[in-house]
């Protein structure tokens, strides 16, 4: 055992230590996704897998944590002897260094009774209290649940000292904060949380703003971008007498010019613009097909132009893996000048290839390599960013192990940007066509499409409570219906289902003034760069951060600029209460205010009143 004694400091180092038992625990992958995605910096620690002590103040003499997130209670009595987690106590009030337990049993440690009752969240209907309102101030009352979250329920055993934030029934405890007699605060948590469990989702950046008294590096949105596919082009049609794609003549399905009409209206009454990823053949092959001179659906598109945001999915949506760098260029350079010359403003420096083609396919039998030409084409036509398919893996460009799912990567000159699928096929535009698809190529036990819709939502919803700005992608046959009683099976369209839930849950559980982020393509590919420079940033360690009570400092011994994010700094733009957004640190030294300032913690007496401090030791090991 070895304890370090170091001079007394008020510097703390901007980061979060996440303490495990073995690092698979829910709340623990949970909590370092949510950090990472937020650009927070963080240790990860399993104390399994530990195999030297933990210093809790660096070499400079500052303290090297803002906050303590421990997956479940015991840890700390496991990692040190009570000498050392006395002194850890005193580190943490003298420099107000904040804990949070994210799933207990309640009992007179955390200041609750023993649980009176225990079982699954979704049983339960917890709200915010009055206290929790301020904590959480980007939520409404009402907390979402998802199921597979188990619950213990308790009381505080003194009102004085621990003060509930997310209660069940009859004012029991799910979330509460614990003040201990020495002023320490702690956040005690009865229930346990996964990664996709959005009762754990909406409650993160609450936590961390708690947790590091407001300020802290990262920040958070909530985003939600939709791309629609083929738009102008028809897809083939599911057969479910056939079990198969339709693909006789005549059996294909396209939009109509009410279906455009409806999802003008319903994207303005709802407040979400949906990206049309166009390809202008589909309006000249409509028009030979049917003998026509006019195209009804983009006429009505033209005339409701503003409502959409257009993005490039060549004119033809040709297959792009056997053709060459002119070919492409022309399949890119024609759908430009087709939309050119209706006034249409696509989405500069953005591509969508038809099917994800020219870039690999480790999915495809056998695995389909990326096609050089792709690169070269969007070189030569100053695009920086084309879209990818987020389900799949891609080859990494030094031949190692494959870029995971959703990982963006650079083709060329551009930023792959990685877009969700959804459940709802390309040839479906009726619930039938969904749910006999997915039985019979997925092998899915569905009984109802509104099982299909709350899997997808839940799945989207909690990808927009994650900090996950990657677009969803529908395709056009999804939009067929709407009010239009001759269109689909007279129901409304596929994809309103599945986003009227989406935001009829988000609308339920979150305050009117946090609305919902809606990046570009081109943002999203900027954002996702940024994300990727930072992490390089922490990485080489070029970056330090500290607090006091008053005062941020950055100090960058890279000798570049560096994009940092920050939150409760008194710069960026306000979001869900507090202040956040990009910072540039110039090489030096760099001082922000912080938005909220620091208390001095003060200990309770035995009646739950303040009484003096001692003097404190800021050094602790362990075992």
């Amino acid at each position: 055992m070895r304890t370090r004694r170091n001079r007394r400091t008020t510097r703390v180092q901007m980061r979060v230590l996440l303490l495990g038992l073995t690092g698979r625990e829910p709340a623990f992958p949970a909590w370092a996704q949510w950090l990472t995605a937020a650009g927070v910096p963080f240790d990860a620690v399993s104390l399994n897998d530990l195999a030297g002590p933990i210093q809790f103040v660096d070499e400079h003499g500052a303290v090297q944590y803002q906050g303590l997130i421990l997956t479940e209670d015991g840890l700390i009595e496991i990692m040190l002897e009570p000498r050392e987690r006395a002194a850890l106590e005193r580190l943490e009030r003298q420099h107000a260094v904040r804990r949070l337990t994210a799933y207990a049993v309640p009992g007179p440690a955390h200041g609750l009774t023993g649980a009176h009752w225990s079982g699954p969240l979704e049983e339960l209907e917890p709200r915010l209290t009055e206290s929790g309102r301020r904590v959480f101030p980007y939520l409404r009352d009402r907390l979402p649940v998802d199921p597979g979250s188990w619950a213990h329920l308790a009381y505080p055993l003194d009102a004085e000292r621990f003060e509930t934030l997310v209660e069940g029934p009859d004012q029991s405890v799910l979330l509460g904060l614990q003040r201990h007699d020495d002023g320490r605060e702690e956040l005690v948590q009865t229930f346990n949380a996964n990664a996709n469990q959005a009762q754990g989702q909406v409650l993160r950046q609450g936590k961390l703003s708690w947790l590091t008294h407001g300020s802290y590096v990262g920040f958070d949105r909530n985003y939600l971008s939709v791309h629609i596919d083929d738009v102008l082009l028809a897809n083939y049609s599911w057969s479910v007498e056939l079990h198969q794609s339709d693909r006789r003549p005549g059996q294909s399905i396209r939009m109509t010019e009410h279906d455009a009409r409806y999802a003008a209206a319903w994207g303005r009454d709802q407040r979400l613009r949906l990206d049309l990823a166009c390809n202008g053949s589909g309006s000249s092959l409509h028009r030979a097909l049917t003998g026509r001179t006019d195209d009804p659906l983009l006429t009505a598109l033209l005339a409701e132009r503003d409502a959409f945001g257009w993005l490039n999915h060549t004119y033809e949506h040709s297959d792009l893996d056997e053709l060459g760098e002119s070919e492409i260029e022309a399949e890119i350079e024609r759908n430009v000048s087709w939309a050119r010359d209706l006034g249409l403003e696509m989405e500069p420096g953005a591509l969508v290839t038809g099917a994800h083609t020219g870039l690999a396919n480790l999915a495809a039998t056998p695995p389909r390599p990326e096609n050089p030409a792709l690169a070269a084409a969007l070189r030569s036509q100053g695009l920086r960013y084309v879209a990818c398919d987020a389900s799949r893996p891609y080859p990494s460009a030094d031949g190692a192990a494959p870029i995971p799912p959703g990982t963006p990567f650079m083709v060329g000159p551009a930023i792959a940007v990685p877009r969700y699928p959804t459940s709802l096929p390309h040839d479906a535009a009726t619930r039938s066509q969904v749910l006999d698809r997915l039985r019979s190529e997925n092998g899915q036990v569905l009984s109802t499409f509104d099982q299909v819709v709350a899997a997808e939502a839940r799945t989207v919803f909690n990808s927009v409570v994650g900090n996950d700005p990657r677009p969803r992608y529908f395709h056009q046959s999804n939009m067929i219906g709407g009010r239009d009683p001759m269109g689909g099976d007279g129901m409304p369209a596929l994809i309103y289902s599945i986003l009227n839930a989406v935001l009829d849950r988000y609308r339920c559980h979150f305050a009117p003034n946090v609305c919902l982020v809606q990046p570009t393509m081109g943002e999203i590919g900027r954002l996702l760069l940024r994300r990727q420079a930072w992490r390089a940033a922490q990485a080489r360690g070029s970056i330090r951060s500290f607090t006091d009570r008053t005062h941020l400092t950055f100090i960058n011994n890279g000798g570049v600029p560096v994009e940092m994010p920050i939150t409760g700094a008194t710069v960026g733009a306000d979001y869900a209460g507090q202040k956040s957004g990009w910072v540039r640190l110039m090489p030096g030294g760099t001082v922000l205010e912080r938005q909220t300032k620091i208390e001095e913690p003060r200990s309770l007496g035995a009646a739950g009143t303040p009484s003096p401090g001692r003097g404190l030791m800021p050094g602790a090991t362990r075992r």
